[in-house]
């Protein structure tokens, strides 16, 4: 008997073409899709604020300088101060997010945000623009934090770094998303262009704003019933202090690739300037598809340490990389090095971001969380005051710069594990587990660092 051969569907496509419409069907939703509602809401909703932001930010340094008049110091003198203002407020910011609830918080800053970028469109002057800027700053520093408790409070545990991991994933998307928009805006090359750009950002903002209300984060009981186990409060807690410290020296990599990295290539090494661009992509694309699968093995404390401690391998191997870069005369073997410093510092991205969030959370106390997470978030900001001066001054200039620099990223990366430790939360967990912890204090499972055969089993960064 003669087998007909099957038809396609009514859609034309055949067997290998809906296996790989499937494929990537799971790959989007492995990389973007949290697995709850709330989540899906809230991943779109960072769409849409990333989405604006990825309009602005292309297009601003053009804006301040073309349309507003300022020159390229004034803008960096208001953006230095608008990060000093973020760092002044954050933490009030937080306590006022533990005392009226994250989710309103939450939303009047994505109200405060839309405002201050509509404020640009009408700023004329040096002095406008500082005011403009710090009110923004301080803004923009609040906002993770306060979100990051919002996604706390609407997910369950075992998803809560999934679900963070997917929104990073989906803001990365639509931070891409924008940036191409821009790129209209900016061949424009009018003051009406580059005003749409800051105005279509303060709508997302203000559309975000909508979104969340409607998604009922307002009605949020974050503020958490006072503790009364005797625990340290954040001026005392030093060792949640010094983890934000040490995260903070790991989010370095928020200044690296922008900057150090270009700076690198163009007057450093042979490699043309041309393969920057495609880095960026690559950073990009690897930043959606990889954030969740970077995430899983972090989501209990064990996995975190472990996370933060490979950041600082793969921050090190990048500073390796770009040491080697700077010695290669052979351009070929000076690109490949390029895309190996890229993928290095994405892989310190993935990690940095995995491990700080379960960090951050799990040895914050519930009745202060925000403000906990905002300290937290203390150590990014001052990354951002000091690591371009640092860079630029202490590092590029020098021939062992990038060798120093690596020795120090490792070291930071294991100075986590004893700063964990002995924090206060662990050493409760020490005491509850006392009688049946081992006579030589022993870590307890629920923080010691994984050996490979359990790292195997759950999947955890060893």
């Amino acid at each position: 008997m003669t087998t007909q051969p099957s038809a396609p569907d009514s859609t034309g496509a055949g067997p290998r073409s809906k296996g790989w419409r499937a494929g990537a069907g799971r790959l989007v939703t492995d990389a973007l899709v949290p697995a709850s509602g709330i989540g899906r809401r809230l991943a779109g909703i960072a769409v849409i604020d990333s989405l604006g932001s990825g309009m602005f930010y292309a297009g601003s340094a053009l804006y301040f300088t073309n349309v507003v008049g300022l020159s390229a110091g004034q803008v960096g003198l208001g953006l230095s101060l608008a990060g000093l203002a973020g760092l002044l407020g954050a933490v009030p910011l937080g306590i006022l997010a533990d005392k009226v609830r994250a989710g309103r918080v939450y939303v009047g800053l994505q109200l405060w945000r839309g405002l201050g970028y509509a404020a640009y469109c009408v700023t004329n002057s040096f002095a406008l623009f500082a005011v403009v800027a710090c009110c923004i700053g301080l803004a923009d520093t609040a906002v993770p934090p306060v979100s990051q408790a919002v996604v706390s409070a609407v997910v369950s545990p075992a998803e809560r770094v999934d679900t963070l991991a997917k929104i990073r994933a989906a803001r990365n998307v639509g931070f891409g998303v924008g940036a191409l928009v821009a790129t209209a805006g900016i061949q424009i090359s009018s003051n009406w262009g580059f005003t749409t750009l800051v105005a279509g950002n303060a709508v997302s903002f203000a559309i975000c704003a909508l979104l969340l209300q409607r998604a009922g984060v307002t009605r949020l009981d974050t503020v958490a019933a006072p503790s009364t186990a005797r625990r340290p409060t954040l001026t005392h807690d030093a060792r949640y202090v010094g983890v934000a410290v040490l995260n903070g020296l790991l989010s370095m990599h928020l200044t690296l690739l922008p900057l150090a990295l270009p700076l690198w290539i163009s007057h450093h090494t042979r490699v043309p300037i041309g393969v920057y661009g495609p880095l960026y992509v690559l950073n990009t694309v690897m930043a959606v598809v990889l954030q969740a699968r970077f995430a899983r093995p972090a989501d209990k404390l064990p996995g975190a340490v472990a996370s933060l401690r490979w950041a600082g391998y793969a921050l090190a191997g990048f500073a390796v990389a770009c040491w080697a870069m700077g010695r290669i005369h052979t351009v070929w073997i000076g690109v490949l090095l390029a895309i190996l410093a890229a993928v290095l510092v994405t892989c310190t991205e993935l990690l940095q971001s995995a491990g700080g969030w379960t960090i951050s959370y799990e040895l914050a106390r519930p009745d202060r969380r925000a403000q906990y997470l905002a300290t937290f978030q203390l150590g990014t900001a001052l990354q951002s005051i000091a690591a371009p001066a640092m860079l630029t001054a202490l590092v590029l200039p020098h021939t062992l710069g990038w060798p120093v620099f690596a020795v120090g990223a490792v070291l930071v990366g294991l100075a986590v594990h004893p700063i964990v430790r002995h924090h206060p939360v662990v050493a409760a967990q020490l005491a509850g587990e006392s009688d049946g912890a081992d006579s030589d204090g022993a870590m307890p499972a629920a923080v010691a660092e994984p050996d490979a055969t359990a790292s195997a089993e759950a999947g955890t960064v060893s």
